[in-house]
């Protein structure tokens, strides 16, 4: 990206003025802007359901204005704005796409938001949380309200934890826990709370136990011992509960009272 000429001021306004225009410079179809890390990627015969559709041409410097941002004023940019031409109410707007940010301002992006075709709500945010030049987190939005959560615990770039969201409150987590891919592990939640967790103990890619949350147990909803509830699954889940499910190890049984001695009879007096 060729370097952005200032224009020669003196004296003290002159000094006010090139420190705002340090601030903001405008650079019009500008290749290479940025160097964006590539989205995080699952494995080929993996079972997490298909993510929202997200057009990531909105990150795409050809052919759209970009406003960068020097906000350290280390003469470098670290915040770019993607602006595109686009009608809206029948009249020639400039929308904003996209936005990336180097929060540690070493070259590299660690944020990157993308925007609808009107610039007003976010359907993508990807982060990069160890500031490796690779994201971690990547989050999903439909109609500006977060759908989906995508984590890489272990930062080989393929995610392992997914959060699914409903009126964006939590209603299921599912987990990759030996690192092969495929969900092996389903969290359930009801009204905010954990209510059962089923496993894939074969490696099948499917629910084959099931556990009550400890929450549940604690209730006193049912005597220990009874099948974890059959209740549907969330929409977009990987896999319903089965009709009927295993069942969750019994609970512990409480411990029996000591056996109280037998009263000591008191001889009479004489």
């Amino acid at each position: 990206m060729p370097e952005n000429r200032r224009p020669r001021l003196a004296g003290p306004q002159g000094t006010l003025l090139l420190a705002s225009a340090m601030l903001v410079a405008v650079v019009t179809g500008c290749s290479g802007t940025t160097q964006t890390p590539g989205p995080m990627m699952p494995s080929a015969d993996s079972n997490v359901p298909t993510p929202p559709n997200v057009d990531r041409s909105k990150c795409d410097d050809k052919g759209k204005q970009v406003i960068t941002a020097d906000t350290n004023q280390d003469k470098k940019p670290d915040v770019w704005k993607f602006f595109a031409t686009t009608a809206i109410n029948g009249q020639s707007v400039q929308a904003l796409t996209c936005k990336q940010v180097d929060l540690n301002h070493d070259g590299k992006i660690d944020i990157v938001y993308f925007y609808d075709d009107r610039g007003a709500q976010t359907t993508l945010e990807e982060f990069d949380l160890d500031f490796d030049g690779k994201f971690d987190l990547t989050v999903y939005y439909v109609q500006g309200k977060k759908v989906r959560e995508e984590l890489d615990t272990n930062y080989d770039q393929r995610p392992d934890l997914w959060k699914y969201f409903e009126d964006e409150k939590l209603v299921r987590i599912e987990r990759d826990t030996n690192n092969d891919g495929k969900v092996d592990e389903w969290q359930y939640f009801e009204g905010g709370k954990l209510d059962r967790i089923g496993y894939d103990t074969t490696g099948s890619g499917k629910v084959d136990r099931w556990d009550r949350a400890p929450e549940a147990e604690e209730g006193g909803g049912g005597g220990g011992g009874e099948a974890a509830p059959a209740a549907p699954a969330p929409a977009g889940a990987t896999t319903p509960p089965p009709a009927a499910p295993t069942s969750p190890p019994p609970a512990k049984p409480a411990a029996a009272a000591p056996a109280k001695p037998a009263p000591t009879t008191t001889a009479a007096k004489k």
